[in-house]
This record gives C-alpha cells, structure tokens and sequence, in this order.
C-alpha cells in the first residue's frame, strides 16, 4: 500500500480515506488510524488537513469531527453514491480539465494578440503609401476626365480642316453642277445644228 501512496494526488487521497470510511462503516475512525493503515510516510498534519478539506467541500460527504486531540470520520449514505461518482478524483480531474482548457484558450486569445498587433503595425506603416497612391490615381482620373470636356486643340484643327475640305468640297461639286450645264447647253445646239 505504501507504494501506491508516495506518488498520488489530494482527490485521491481524500478517495481512500472516504472508501477506507466506508469499509469500516460501523465505527469512527481516526485521523492515526488512517495514518498507520493508509499513509505511513504522510505527517498527521497532512492527514488532518485532508480530513478539514472533506469537511469543507460542497456536500457533507461523511460525518468528520475535528478536536485539538485529533480527527475522527465516519462514512454516511453519501460517501458511497459520491465515490460511485468519481469521488474528489474527478471533480479533480474535472477541475484540471477546466483549467487546461482555459490556459489553452488564453494561448489562442495571445497569439491571436499577438497576430492582430502585426497587422495593425503593417496597416500603419502601409496606410500612407496607399493613402497617397490613392490621392494621386483620382487625381490623375479627375483631369482626365476634364481634358476629355474640353476639345483639344489638334480636334479644334481637326474640325477646322475638315469645314475647309466639306467647303472646298462644295464648291467643286456645284462647278461640277455648272459646267455640266453648261455642257449640257452646248450638246443641244450642237445637234441641232448638225
């Protein structure tokens, strides 16, 4: 038995107590007792602690009277439905489980951190850059958009040469006009006079 106590935890510390309780049902049993038969190498200060930390949980698990010439307990209904449970091992283990989950959530919630923290230092030191770049590419739209307003000066001459060549155009075409009646006059007089 003193092999398996060197290396165990407080809830199952407590768990041997309560079932060492509840074999010796019929009678109270003391916190040397418990010491001599269960824990020989633990100090009756450690024991008694352990009987104090029953009395304190949350159920009266078993009947545990405490004097200044020892500890006594005794098991009750509750002790066996509670060790049938899981007992204070695994309200242990539980409570190991929270804990380790909550330290895994916080390492998340800090390199979470940690990663919010470097793209916060990169929007700011890009911020301007693209801020600028930005300025400059409506800028640049905005007169593009006002110079095509405008007409430019090579459509102005553009414009200008193509009213010269529609005017010279005209011009050709109704001396075309002209010269074809004259033409045309010419041609009846002369068959008439053939």
């Amino acid at each position: 038995m003193e092999e398996t106590t060197k290396s165990i935890s407080e809830g199952e510390a407590k768990d041997l107590i309560l079932e060492y309780a509840l074999e010796n049902r019929e009678r109270a049993i003391s916190s040397q007792e418990i010491k001599k038969e269960l824990f020989p190498h633990f100090d009756i200060d450690e024991i008694e602690l352990l009987f104090k930390k029953i009395q304190n949980s949350v159920d009266e698990i078993a009947t545990i009277r405490i004097s200044t010439y020892g500890c006594i307990i005794t098991a009750t209904g509750i002790t066996k439905i509670y060790l049938e449970q899981g007992g204070f091992t695994k309200t242990e283990k539980d409570t190991l489980e929270l804990n380790r989950k909550e330290t895994e959530k916080g390492l998340i919630e800090f390199e979470k951190s940690i990663i919010d923290l470097r793209l916060k230092k990169w929007q700011l030191k890009t911020f301007w850059w693209i801020f600028g770049i930005a300025i400059i590419g409506s800028s640049l739209s905005v007169y593009n958009f006002i110079n095509n307003l405008m007409p430019s000066k090579n459509e102005v001459k553009q414009e200008m040469q193509i009213e010269k060549m529609e005017s010279e155009l005209s011009k050709m075409h109704t001396l075309f006009l002209d010269q074809k009646k004259v033409d045309s006059l010419r041609n009846s007089n002369s068959e008439k006079g053939i």
